[in-house]
């Protein structure tokens, strides 16, 4: 078969086994969107509450980045109880304004974040509040992100910590942690049909955070096109995306949702010639040195375009000279 026309499609080469969309155009690659943003909603059986709580929270978020001790202990009943992440117990309002002064004579730019995740009111005097803190100790630092409790008692019409526990730091995946499940595709690729050859190449970039995918597509008329993928992890919507250009001009985003024992990938993209173009593709590791791409719903300025399926092999390694 000929290719009649070489339509590259944003979207059409991407990540692994790439290729031109075809009716008469090659296929392959993948691209794909997840819009569902994963920030966690906050839980609550009472709405004023909610506000209660978070108010508090911010007045807490504030006090302790303006370092301001005496200002928090004012949030805390005075036999209040704070049981740090090591399980010990600081009790009483003294105490726990000494602790709080001792942490910001030791980190006198410390920083944090607080996100409460749910509220319960229990009774009219009586209320428990989930969430989680990301401290920054010093400026350019790792945040250290931990979940907490705090029981809440109501004196006098106000609330007040009643109880703050601290557990454990959690331990934060960076973006390399992430996208090490797509590890194995680092090396070269190549799909070969009777309508032309693909190679690809599939790499870290330097700082670890990104695989990088360089790719050309040759048909049987010697016509070639090139282009890249950058793959990332999104913490927004945590999720892996990724974004592809080629050289025609084509580009496209996809989104990458893994499901047993394969991902799906959703592709949006527009062709050089102002065509928006999307697929579906599911992309299953057959062996460590192979992969099979299956491509649906392949629509481009309106055309609906065949399933296919193809098979990706790892090129072996060239030999010493």
């Amino acid at each position: 078969m000929t290719i009649k026309r070489w339509t590259p499609v944003a979207g059409s080469i991407l990540l692994l086994g790439v290729g031109v969309f075809e009716s008469t155009r090659w296929q392959t690659a993948h691209s794909q969107e997840n819009p569902s943003s994963q920030q966690k909603p906050l839980t609550t059986t009472s709405e004023p509450i909610v506000d209660s709580l978070n108010a508090l929270a911010l007045k807490f978020e504030k006090a302790f980045n303006a370092g301001r001790a005496q200002e928090i202990v004012t949030l805390f009943a005075p036999t209040a109880e704070v049981i740090d992440e090591e399980g010990d117990v600081i009790q009483g309002r003294p105490a726990i304004e000494a602790r709080f002064a001792e942490s910001f004579k030791s980190y006198p730019q410390a920083q944090i974040q607080i996100e409460v995740t749910s509220a319960r009111q229990l009774n009219p005097f009586l209320a428990i509040e989930e969430g989680t803190s990301n401290l920054t100790l010093e400026p350019g630092e790792p945040p250290v992100r931990n979940r907490y409790t705090v029981i809440h008692v109501k004196s006098d019409g106000v609330w007040q910590f009643a109880s703050v526990r601290d557990f454990p730091a959690e331990q934060l995946e960076t973006a390399h942690d992430h996208l090490l499940q797509l590890g194995w595709l680092v090396g070269q690729w190549v799909d070969e049909s009777p309508e032309g050859r693909v190679e690809s190449t599939v790499r870290w970039s330097e700082d670890k955070n990104y695989l990088l995918q360089e790719y050309v597509a040759r048909n049987r008329n010697g016509r070639e096109l090139r282009g890249v993928q950058r793959i990332g992890y999104d913490p927004l919507r945590k999720t892996i995306r990724a974004w592809a250009f080629d050289h025609s001009g084509s580009f496209a985003e996809s989104v990458w949702t893994p499901v047993e024992g394969a991902w799906v990938i959703a592709a949006e993209g527009v062709t050089a010639a102002g065509l928006s173009a999307h697929a579906t593709r599911v992309l299953t590791p057959l062996t460590t040195d192979s992969y099979q791409l299956d491509s649906s719903g392949q629509v481009v300025g309106g055309e609906r375009l065949p399933d296919s399926s193809i098979r990706v092999v790892r090129l072996p390694p060239r030999p010493a000279e």
